[in-house]
């Protein structure tokens, strides 16, 4: 259950720091915005309570996390500044940046840690299905 509400949290934490500015525009009554270093920390803490990290996994952990989500949201500002308005568009930056964290998680989690990160973000049969595709090849 736990597992489910930080995933759960870990996706909502994600669509508002990367799509409140979209949906609710320029409110000057809203609180400041986080910056990506820091929701990469509070993920990153997350993690490491959830997949019981080791110290250098979580270093590893959280810099991946700076790394694509000041990334992400750079290359979301360029889309801003492009005019791209559709949803679609900013969906698959999303998509693309997500998948490229799962990769590296994959590498720094043993195969424990990464099924259960999978599995807190509803991500873990589609992967096991790809897997068996791989095997059959």
């Amino acid at each position: 259950m736990k597992a489910m509400k930080a995933s759960k949290l870990l996706i909502l934490t994600i669509n508002v720091l990367f799509f409140s500015p979209f949906i609710y525009g320029q409110n000057q009554e809203q609180q400041p915005q986080k910056t990506p270093i820091e929701v990469a920390s509070e993920q990153a803490e997350r993690l490491q309570k959830e997949l019981n990290l080791k110290d250098y996994q979580l270093f590893l952990v959280d810099s991946v996390l700076q790394r694509n989500f000041t990334d992400l949201m750079n290359e979301i500002e360029s889309m801003k500044v492009a005019g791209i308005q559709t949803r679609e568009s900013y969906k698959s930056v999303q998509d693309k940046w997500t998948a490229k964290t799962d990769l590296a998680f994959e590498r720094i989690f043993d195969k424990e840690q990464f099924i259960k990160y999978l599995k807190m973000g509803g991500k873990y049969k589609a992967y096991k299905k790809n897997s068996e595709k791989e095997k059959q090849q």
